[in-house]
Protein backbone atom coordinates (compact mmCIF):
# COMPACT_ATOMS: atom_id res chain seq x y z
CA UNK A 1 0.00 0.00 0.00
CA UNK A 2 1.67 3.58 -0.86
CA UNK A 3 2.59 5.85 1.74
CA UNK A 4 0.03 9.16 2.08
CA UNK A 5 1.62 12.52 4.12
CA UNK A 6 -0.99 15.19 4.65
CA UNK A 7 -0.43 17.88 2.01
CA UNK A 8 -0.55 20.55 5.20
CA UNK A 9 2.03 18.51 7.18
CA UNK A 10 4.88 20.65 6.75
CA UNK A 11 2.93 23.76 7.63
CA UNK A 12 1.05 21.59 10.63
CA UNK A 13 4.34 20.53 11.94
CA UNK A 14 6.27 24.13 12.34
CA UNK A 15 2.99 25.90 13.70
CA UNK A 16 3.00 23.16 16.67
CA UNK A 17 7.15 23.41 16.52
CA UNK A 18 7.37 27.53 16.58
CA UNK A 19 6.83 28.36 20.26
CA UNK A 20 9.61 26.07 21.15
CA UNK A 21 11.79 25.95 18.12
CA UNK A 22 14.46 28.44 18.83
CA UNK A 23 14.96 26.95 21.87
CA UNK A 24 15.47 23.47 20.55
CA UNK A 25 18.09 24.75 18.09
CA UNK A 26 19.74 27.19 20.45
CA UNK A 27 22.88 25.54 20.61
CA UNK A 28 23.10 25.83 16.93
CA UNK A 29 26.15 28.36 15.54
CA UNK A 30 24.32 30.27 13.07
CA UNK A 31 27.07 32.47 12.96
CA UNK A 32 29.53 29.70 11.70
CA UNK A 33 27.33 27.67 9.35
CA UNK A 34 26.34 31.59 8.12
CA UNK A 35 30.18 32.24 7.10
CA UNK A 36 30.35 28.98 5.33
CA UNK A 37 27.33 29.70 3.00
CA UNK A 38 28.69 32.76 2.18
CA UNK A 39 31.92 31.19 1.02
CA UNK A 40 29.67 28.84 -1.67
CA UNK A 41 27.69 31.70 -2.71
CA UNK A 42 30.55 34.00 -2.90
CA UNK A 43 32.43 30.96 -5.02
CA UNK A 44 29.20 31.02 -7.41
CA UNK A 45 29.80 34.78 -7.84
CA UNK A 46 26.11 36.33 -8.08
CA UNK A 47 25.42 39.30 -9.85
CA UNK A 48 24.05 41.63 -6.89
CA UNK A 49 23.17 40.75 -3.54
CA UNK A 50 19.79 40.31 -3.02
CA UNK A 51 18.33 37.41 -1.16
CA UNK A 52 15.42 34.82 -0.76
CA UNK A 53 15.72 33.36 2.40
CA UNK A 54 13.37 30.59 1.25
CA UNK A 55 12.45 28.31 4.69
CA UNK A 56 13.18 30.96 6.49
CA UNK A 57 11.85 29.83 9.94
CA UNK A 58 12.01 32.61 12.43
CA UNK A 59 14.04 34.66 10.73
CA UNK A 60 17.86 33.93 12.21
CA UNK A 61 19.47 33.22 9.52
CA UNK A 62 17.49 35.74 7.30
CA UNK A 63 19.16 38.90 9.89
CA UNK A 64 22.72 37.41 9.72
CA UNK A 65 22.70 37.68 5.89
CA UNK A 66 20.76 41.45 6.46
CA UNK A 67 23.67 42.25 9.18
CA UNK A 68 26.52 41.07 6.08
CA UNK A 69 25.02 43.65 3.58
CA UNK A 70 22.52 41.42 1.77
CA UNK A 71 18.74 43.08 0.89
CA UNK A 72 16.62 39.89 2.22
CA UNK A 73 13.22 38.53 1.71
CA UNK A 74 12.38 35.98 3.66
CA UNK A 75 9.19 33.46 3.69
CA UNK A 76 7.90 30.24 5.33
CA UNK A 77 5.28 27.91 4.80
CA UNK A 78 4.02 28.28 8.56
CA UNK A 79 2.84 31.20 9.94
CA UNK A 80 3.24 30.70 13.39
CA UNK A 81 7.19 31.08 11.93
CA UNK A 82 6.74 34.07 10.52
CA UNK A 83 4.75 35.52 13.12
CA UNK A 84 8.12 35.10 15.36
CA UNK A 85 10.48 36.02 12.76
CA UNK A 86 8.21 39.62 12.35
CA UNK A 87 7.92 40.35 15.76
CA UNK A 88 11.19 39.59 16.96
CA UNK A 89 12.92 41.12 14.14
CA UNK A 90 10.74 44.04 13.08
CA UNK A 91 13.83 46.52 13.13
CA UNK A 92 15.95 45.21 10.41
CA UNK A 93 14.36 46.08 7.29
CA UNK A 94 13.81 41.96 6.60
CA UNK A 95 10.65 41.62 4.41
CA UNK A 96 8.55 38.59 5.67
CA UNK A 97 5.96 36.46 4.18
CA UNK A 98 3.87 33.17 4.76
CA UNK A 99 4.34 31.22 1.91
CA UNK A 100 4.43 27.52 -0.36
CA UNK A 101 7.55 27.26 -1.46
CA UNK A 102 5.85 25.96 -4.87
CA UNK A 103 4.87 29.07 -6.05
CA UNK A 104 6.40 32.27 -7.56
CA UNK A 105 8.15 33.57 -4.26
CA UNK A 106 6.93 37.05 -3.25
CA UNK A 107 8.80 40.05 -2.75
CA UNK A 108 11.18 42.45 -4.92
CA UNK A 109 13.58 39.94 -7.01
CA UNK A 110 14.92 38.94 -9.25
CA UNK A 111 16.99 37.01 -6.44
CA UNK A 112 20.85 36.77 -6.79
CA UNK A 113 20.95 34.21 -3.56
CA UNK A 114 18.63 31.85 -2.81
CA UNK A 115 18.95 29.86 0.70
CA UNK A 116 16.55 27.02 0.74
CA UNK A 117 18.39 25.22 4.34
CA UNK A 118 16.89 22.57 7.10
CA UNK A 119 15.91 20.13 5.52
CA UNK A 120 12.87 21.99 3.27
CA UNK A 121 13.65 19.96 -0.10
CA UNK A 122 13.00 16.28 2.28
CA UNK A 123 9.45 18.21 3.40
CA UNK A 124 9.15 17.80 -0.61
CA UNK A 125 8.10 14.56 -0.21
CA UNK A 126 6.92 13.68 -3.52
CA UNK A 127 9.28 14.39 -6.53
CA UNK A 128 7.13 16.63 -8.29
CA UNK A 129 6.44 18.63 -5.91
CA UNK A 130 10.39 19.20 -5.52
CA UNK A 131 10.41 20.19 -9.10
CA UNK A 132 7.36 22.59 -8.41
CA UNK A 133 9.53 24.60 -6.18
CA UNK A 134 13.33 23.95 -8.07
CA UNK A 135 10.78 25.87 -11.19
CA UNK A 136 9.57 28.37 -8.63
CA UNK A 137 12.58 29.60 -7.39
CA UNK A 138 14.15 29.24 -10.43
CA UNK A 139 11.46 31.58 -12.47
CA UNK A 140 12.67 34.60 -9.86
CA UNK A 141 16.46 34.26 -9.51
CA UNK A 142 18.56 36.59 -12.13
CA UNK A 143 20.80 35.45 -14.50
CA UNK A 144 24.06 34.70 -12.66
CA UNK A 145 21.81 33.96 -9.72
CA UNK A 146 23.13 31.24 -7.17
CA UNK A 147 20.71 28.72 -4.84
CA UNK A 148 22.29 27.02 -1.80
CA UNK A 149 20.53 24.46 -0.39
CA UNK A 150 20.97 21.28 1.76
CA UNK A 151 19.30 17.74 2.04
CA UNK A 152 19.54 14.56 4.07
CA UNK A 153 21.34 11.95 3.27
CA UNK A 154 20.60 7.96 3.78
CA UNK A 155 22.97 7.87 6.26
CA UNK A 156 21.27 10.79 8.31
CA UNK A 157 18.05 9.33 8.02
CA UNK A 158 19.25 5.96 9.65
CA UNK A 159 20.96 7.50 12.13
CA UNK A 160 17.68 9.08 13.11
CA UNK A 161 15.91 5.90 13.78
CA UNK A 162 17.44 5.87 17.05
CA UNK A 163 16.09 7.60 20.09
CA UNK A 164 17.60 11.06 20.27
CA UNK A 165 17.25 13.53 23.46
CA UNK A 166 17.35 16.87 23.13
CA UNK A 167 17.29 18.95 26.77
CA UNK A 168 17.10 23.09 27.15
CA UNK A 169 15.69 25.31 30.55
CA UNK A 170 12.17 23.61 30.76
CA UNK A 171 12.28 21.94 27.98
CA UNK A 172 13.08 18.17 26.96
CA UNK A 173 12.27 16.79 23.32
CA UNK A 174 12.76 13.17 22.83
CA UNK A 175 13.22 12.29 18.76
CA UNK A 176 12.39 9.23 16.93
CA UNK A 177 12.21 7.86 13.17
CA UNK A 178 10.79 5.41 11.13
CA UNK A 179 11.56 4.42 7.44
CA UNK A 180 8.41 4.13 5.89
CA UNK A 181 8.45 2.84 2.69
CA UNK A 182 11.14 1.59 0.29
CA UNK A 183 10.53 5.25 -1.56
CA UNK A 184 12.67 6.95 0.83
CA UNK A 185 9.70 8.31 2.90
CA UNK A 186 10.38 8.82 6.41
CA UNK A 187 8.52 10.59 9.64
CA UNK A 188 10.17 12.32 12.44
CA UNK A 189 8.01 11.86 15.97
CA UNK A 190 8.67 14.55 18.49
CA UNK A 191 7.83 14.33 21.69
CA UNK A 192 8.22 17.56 23.45
CA UNK A 193 7.80 18.27 27.34
CA UNK A 194 8.18 21.77 28.85
CA UNK A 195 7.57 22.99 32.76
CA UNK A 196 4.73 25.05 33.14
CA UNK A 197 5.87 28.70 33.73
CA UNK A 198 5.25 29.63 37.51
CA UNK A 199 4.55 25.82 38.39
CA UNK A 200 7.86 23.74 38.73
CA UNK A 201 7.83 19.90 38.49
CA UNK A 202 4.91 20.35 36.21
CA UNK A 203 5.20 19.94 32.67
CA UNK A 204 3.43 19.76 29.11
CA UNK A 205 3.67 17.50 26.61
CA UNK A 206 3.10 18.17 22.47
CA UNK A 207 3.66 15.48 20.16
CA UNK A 208 4.95 16.62 16.77
CA UNK A 209 5.24 14.50 13.51
CA UNK A 210 7.96 15.47 10.29
CA UNK A 211 6.98 13.86 7.55
CA UNK A 212 9.95 14.06 4.96
CA UNK A 213 11.74 11.52 1.99
CA UNK A 214 15.32 10.98 1.05
CA UNK A 215 16.31 12.88 -2.56
CA UNK A 216 19.50 10.80 -3.65
CA UNK A 217 21.58 13.23 -5.99
CA UNK A 218 20.91 12.10 -9.18
CA UNK A 219 16.96 12.92 -8.51
CA UNK A 220 18.16 16.37 -7.47
CA UNK A 221 20.84 16.99 -10.30
CA UNK A 222 18.34 15.89 -13.00
CA UNK A 223 15.42 18.45 -11.49
CA UNK A 224 18.03 21.21 -10.93
CA UNK A 225 18.07 20.60 -14.73
CA UNK A 226 14.50 20.37 -15.43
CA UNK A 227 14.64 23.93 -13.37
CA UNK A 228 17.02 25.73 -15.97
CA UNK A 229 19.81 25.27 -12.87
CA UNK A 230 23.39 24.18 -13.25
CA UNK A 231 24.33 22.05 -10.24
CA UNK A 232 28.00 23.73 -9.89
CA UNK A 233 29.20 22.02 -6.07
CA UNK A 234 28.37 19.58 -3.57
CA UNK A 235 29.89 18.91 0.06
CA UNK A 236 29.10 16.10 2.65
CA UNK A 237 28.59 17.76 5.84
CA UNK A 238 30.00 15.38 8.41
CA UNK A 239 28.44 15.38 12.22
CA UNK A 240 31.48 17.29 13.27
CA UNK A 241 30.16 20.04 11.09
CA UNK A 242 33.44 19.94 9.00
CA UNK A 243 32.81 19.73 5.08
CA UNK A 244 34.04 17.23 2.22
CA UNK A 245 34.22 17.64 -1.29
CA UNK A 246 31.91 14.89 -2.03
CA UNK A 247 28.43 13.85 -0.57
CA UNK A 248 28.78 10.03 0.59
CA UNK A 249 25.50 8.87 1.17
CA UNK A 250 26.85 6.12 3.71
CA UNK A 251 28.96 8.87 6.15
CA UNK A 252 27.56 11.86 5.96
CA UNK A 253 24.58 13.34 7.34
CA UNK A 254 23.94 16.02 4.65
CA UNK A 255 25.05 17.00 1.60
CA UNK A 256 25.00 21.07 0.67
CA UNK A 257 24.34 21.91 -2.75
CA UNK A 258 25.14 24.95 -4.69
CA UNK A 259 23.06 25.56 -8.31
CA UNK A 260 23.57 28.14 -10.32
CA UNK A 261 21.18 29.58 -12.85
CA UNK A 262 23.48 30.38 -16.63
CA UNK A 263 23.72 34.29 -17.17
CA UNK A 264 21.93 35.59 -20.43
CA UNK A 265 24.14 35.26 -23.51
Amino acid sequence: MATTTPADHAAVAYDLTAPFYDALTRHDDYEVFASVLEDLIKRADPPGRRLLDAGCGTGRSSVLFADRGYRVTGFDISSAMIDIARTRHADTGVDFHVHDIRHPAPGDGPYDVVLCMSDIVNYLVDADHLAEAFAALSAVMAPGGVLVFDANTAHGYDLMTEPHVMEDDGLLALLRGRHLDAHGRYRLTMDVFRERSGEPGRWTRDTVEHHQAHHGQDRLAELLDAAGLRLAARHGLHISGTLADTVDETVHTKGLYAAVKPRAV
